[in-house]
């Protein structure tokens, strides 16, 4: 071979090699891009699962959490207003017990006449007073719709329950009637004295009930309302919706409360009588048949709960952007060594044996 040709020859496997060189000096830039992009991948898939799964546990949780804290509320808050009512019937029972005037017994009709008037103007929820000797005879009237009458036996009341029923330190409470068809009126009577004592019987207007009703707060826009043991709606913030005698006994938790009696405590979502979504608890007024409502529209109860929500949605969203971050830094330091070593072997294998290879 001649000496051009040899240095050709020579310069095409110089090339070659130079070439393969190169080469191998750029091959590691694909491999290694691919392994980043394996590892953040990867790490990145693990802790968003892991967030998720615990993000979407603790939602569920404290969804079911404050729901159930909301319901405690709704029914302390029903059981609040039973007691409100209560109170309200139990005082003027006891302001009927202190006109009596047991101590007079059937002597003292003008000064028990003079006890009920001032009774009428103290107390505007009675409209009628009337005492009933022990023998079952009405003797006096007074009424604030009505002419007074005095009288020893105006009629004879000894058979009705307003009579029989009331006991020593046990007064009667009637059931709920409307006069007219408007106006709620229960009957209440005092029995003075020992057992087959003179009785005193008064008509108490319920729907002075309102001023006590109006005052319970529920929410923001939520009521409270009270039905008799019939459905009848005797009480209400709406004062119009009583006086047209509502009955309410088919909405579907009046009924089931009336059902169980009023026991229970047990809140329900249901729909009011204007069709809206509420959130309703009760609870029973045993001494006098009655069950009180409390209610407050889904939608406020809900927007306490999207508050909720939302609050554990950004926490889950910082979390998975510091995770991605995290994800970042820890497939570079994982993928750096291992395309380190690639390109060593890479170049050890190209000829390069005094190559040394750095891992850190």
């Amino acid at each position: 071979m001649d000496m051009p040709a040899a240095d050709a020859a020579s310069a095409a496997v110089a090339g070659a090699a130079d070439g393969s060189s190169h080469a191998a000096a750029r091959a590691p830039a694909t491999p290694s891009g691919r392994l980043f992009r394996k590892y953040f991948l990867l790490i990145l898939a693990l802790v968003t699962g892991a967030l998720l799964v615990s993000g979407s546990l603790s939602l569920y949780f404290s969804y079911r959490e404050t729901q159930r804290a909301l319901h405690s509320v709704q029914h302390e808050k029903a059981l609040a207003a039973a007691g409100r009512i209560e109170q309200y019937i139990v005082h003027v029972q006891s302001q009927l017990g202190g006109a009596a005037l047991p101590q007079l017994g059937a002597d003292g009709r003008d000064q028990r006449r003079i006890e009920f008037e001032k009774l009428l103007k103290q107390v505007p929820d009675i409209t009628d007073i009337a005492y009933v000797a022990a023998d079952g005879c009405e003797q006096l009237r007074v009424s604030r719709i009505e002419i007074n009458a005095e009288g020893e036996c105006l009629q004879r009341r000894g058979e009705e329950p307003a009579f029989v029923a009331p006991k020593s330190g046990q007064p009667y409470y009637g059931p709920v009637y409307f006069r007219k068809d408007t106006e709620p009126y229960m009957r209440i009577a005092v029995r003075a004295g020992r057992a087959g004592g003179a009785v005193t019987v008064a008509d108490v207007n319920l729907k002075f009930m309102w001023d006590v009703i109006s005052r319970i707060r529920i929410g923001e826009t939520g009521r409270a309302y009270v039905v008799d043991r019939a459905g009848y709606l005797i009480a209400h913030p709406d004062i119009g919706l009583v006086l047209r005698k509502s009955d309410w006994s088919k909405l579907p938790h009046v009924a089931a409360a009336l059902a169980s009696g009023g026991a229970g405590e047990s809140v329900v979502v249901t729909r009011d009588a204007a069709g809206a979504d509420v959130l309703s608890a009760h609870a029973r007024i045993p001494s006098l048949g009655w069950v009180v409502f409390a209610e407050q529209p889904a939608a406020e109860v809900h927007a306490r709960l999207n508050d909720s929500i939302a609050r554990i949605g950004v926490l889950l969203l910082a979390g998975l952007a510091i995770s991605a971050i995290v994800a970042l830094f820890l497939a570079r330091g994982m993928a750096r060594p291992i395309a380190t070593l690639r390109e060593g072997a890479q170049r050890i294998g190209a000829g390069k044996l005094d190559h040394r290879i750095d891992v850190r």
